[in-house]
């Protein structure tokens, strides 16, 4: 029998509606063929996955194309149709077995809401209905009807702060092998309602532990074959934006579709339960300048995570104006700031005006300090857990220094979930007493042995404060509208 080959790579990227700064093809890192395999072997990333269980499996990987970019404004149509052409352009050879797709099911362009299921559809289209096409998705992506009528398995992650990138992924490629196999005749139960999670929709504690924890015994117990819960990414103003359960069976309809419908039974229970309130900023920051313990800050208000512009100015003067005077790392996206500390140069005086561009709840900061470092092309290496061994790095970079704050300056949006960001541009987090993150989950498990992590409640872009958008296409959506418990259902069988 001759080795079998997977169809891999895409485009992954998680948007926000709001943010009015498009993600171009600079803001992707882009990697494909063997580079794309080796630079991604043994990280817990979601493409890492896919690259060890082809490993295990004996599987060869064709990997025309992959696209990674931190989240952000709606994705240029011209890129995602970059990628589209190169995959298809493989897809049309026809020498492989299987198509495994490692992406994040949040993202848009300027003119899709849907780019991934456009994916997949032109892929089936190519390939027949024979060819198994799988998925693997972050478990904050918006999953329609149209997502999965050409896939024939999505999994989603199952951890919130994200944990299990690449279990996830190997879930989506023992599918498509079982498949091969004859083990597996994937049948999906699907349930969808508007509905969003606000806040207390963390894996660690609260409802949905025991809401996962339904699910894992609904699959060990043989009622489902695998169960996935899509909490949405709540800044998507697209149709029926909510909460996606999806139970396949192994042949069997019926009882996946009970666990689908208990499981959305379950979050709709929950769901005044899962509007939480962050921390005051005043409070976390009382008394730091006494404290020995770093303070390891995630924005709320403004997280590149979720896809906010990165340039609040919030917590900074919090800072300024409490006269806080303690060791602090503050990242901020501005180009416009990082020229001109170019310009002046390592040692340059200089007074600076920075941040507050697109986050327009605090002002711009003015002040006087010195241009300590410069750099491009700062190379990144995760420490993870989430997405451990992932490598990166950051395009251009300066620190401008006033009194005890070194502030970061990026000409690209990062969110600076893992240590290394800081590492990367000479700010060692240990000698740090605050550091600020752009990000509200993640960071924390990256962190947990720098210091005390806490996200706090600010304003802005990503603040779960929904009302403050115009919305145009989600609505109505629970809690800002009064709806009932009317779930949409879907099925599909493979043949």
């Amino acid at each position: 029998m001759s080795q079998r080959r997977v169809l891999s790579g895409g485009i992954t990227q998680e948007s926000h509606s709001f943010n009015p700064i498009l993600t171009r093809r600079d803001r992707f890192t882009i990697v494909s063929g063997q580079h794309a395999v080796e630079s991604n072997r043994g990280t817990n990333s979601i493409f890492g996955g896919v690259v060890d269980s082809a490993k295990e499996a004996d599987v060869e990987l064709i990997v025309p194309t992959l696209f990674r970019a931190e989240s952000g404004g709606p994705v240029e149509d011209k890129v995602f149709s970059e990628v589209c052409d190169a995959m298809l352009h493989a897809a049309k050879r026809g020498d492989f077995d299987a198509v495994v797709l490692p992406l994040h099911g949040g993202m848009l362009t300027e003119t899709l809401s849907d780019p991934e299921g456009v994916l997949f559809e032109r892929l089936r289209e190519v390939v027949g209905k024979d060819v198994p096409i799988t998925a693997a998705f972050d478990l904050h992506a918006y999953v329609k009807e149209s997502t999965l009528r050409p896939l024939d398995f999505l999994a989603g992650y199952l951890t919130n702060p994200h944990e299990d990138q690449a279990a996830t992924a190997k879930r989506a490629f023992h599918a498509a092998i079982a498949m091969l196999d004859g083990r597996l005749d994937p049948v999906l139960a699907a349930t969808f309602l508007p509905m969003l999670t606000l806040g207390n929709d963390t894996t660690l504690d609260g409802p949905l532990v025991d809401i996962h924890e339904y699910a894992r015994t609904a699959i060990d117990s043989g009622q489902a074959y695998d169960v996935s819960i899509f909490n949405a990414q709540q800044f998507l103003d697209v149709p029926h934006l909510g909460q996606v359960v999806l139970a396949y069976g192994n042949g069997d309809l019926e009882e996946p579709r009970k666990v689908a419908n208990e499981v959305m039974h379950m979050l709709w229970d929950n769901r005044d339960l899962l509007i939480g309130k962050y921390p005051d900023l005043g409070k976390e920051l009382k008394g730091i300048d006494d404290s020995n313990r770093t303070i390891i800050l995630g924005d709320q208000g403004d997280r590149v995570a979720a896809g906010g512009p990165g340039d609040s100015t919030y917590i900074l003067n919090y800072l300024l104006d409490s006269r806080i005077d303690a060791e602090t790392y503050f990242p901020i996206f501005d180009p416009t700031a990082v020229a001109e500390c170019e310009r002046v140069g390592v040692g340059g005086e200089i007074t600076l005006t920075f941040g507050g561009n697109y986050s327009t709840h605090s002002p711009k900061i003015t002040a006087e300090g010195v241009v300590i470092n410069l750099g491009q092309a700062a190379p990144v290496v995760y420490d993870g857990p989430c997405d451990a061994g992932t490598k990166t790095s950051i395009e251009r970079f300066a620190i401008f220094r006033m009194n005890n704050i070194s502030v970061l300056l990026t000409n690209q949006p990062y969110a600076f979930i893992d240590p290394d960001y800081f590492r990367a541009v000479g700010l060692p987090p240990e000698k740090a007493k605050i550091i600020v993150t752009r990000s509200g989950y993640h960071y924390a498990l990256n962190f947990a042995s720098t210091g005390r992590c806490v996200t706090v409640d600010t304003p802005g872009m990503t603040s779960y404060f929904v009302n403050q958008f115009t919305w145009n296409k989600a609505r109505p959506f629970y809690p800002i509208d009064n709806i009932g418990y009317a779930p949409r259902q879907f099925s599909r069988r493979r043949h």
